[in-house]
């Protein structure tokens, strides 16, 4: 497989330019998007492109049709909740009690952010890299759906 068509070299081509806390958030987010609509074409049928349903609403799909984990739906929840807060307030500051990331289990793990200047912009790299990892796996192994990267649907 060609290395560009990997979902998570997607997310570190685009944020490398694009540095800033709200870049990324966004980035991640359409990219987790991305593939959240792979599924849902592949296991759902295809998303009409002109009334195509928001971010939760497909959430709220995959939730329903039990192909995601539990742990990956709240990922998606969660870095919805702060790209929704970026896109709506011009200084947001995570704190570090809600740098969270959902492995297999209920209990979210907190991501300790390297020391520096920007722990946000730490935080959301793993967190979107982590969602990417997580529904690329899936997707693999699981739901047997192609996450490789195709400028056609994007």
């Amino acid at each position: 497989m060609d290395i560009f068509e990997d979902i998570r070299t997607q997310l570190a081509l685009r944020v490398r330019l694009h540095d800033d806390e709200a870049s990324i958030a966004l980035k991640g987010h359409l990219l987790t998007e991305y593939l959240m609509d792979r599924i849902i074409e592949e296991k759902l049928g295809s998303l009409n492109r002109k009334k195509s349903p928001t971010y939760t609403k497909k959430i709220e799909m995959l939730k329903s049709a039990k192909l995601l984990p539990e742990a990956t739906i709240a990922n998606l929840v969660h870095l919805n909740k702060i790209r929704n807060k970026m896109a709506h307030e011009l200084d947001v500051s995570i704190p570090k009690s809600s740098m969270l990331f959902w492995r297999d289990s209920d209990k979210p793990m907190y991501i300790k952010p390297k020391k520096g200047k920007y722990p946000e912009r730490y935080y959301l790299r793993l967190l979107s890299h982590g969602i990417l990892t997580q529904l690329t796996n899936h997707m693999l192994l699981n739901l047997l759906v192609d996450p490789r990267w195709r400028n056609g649907l994007a």
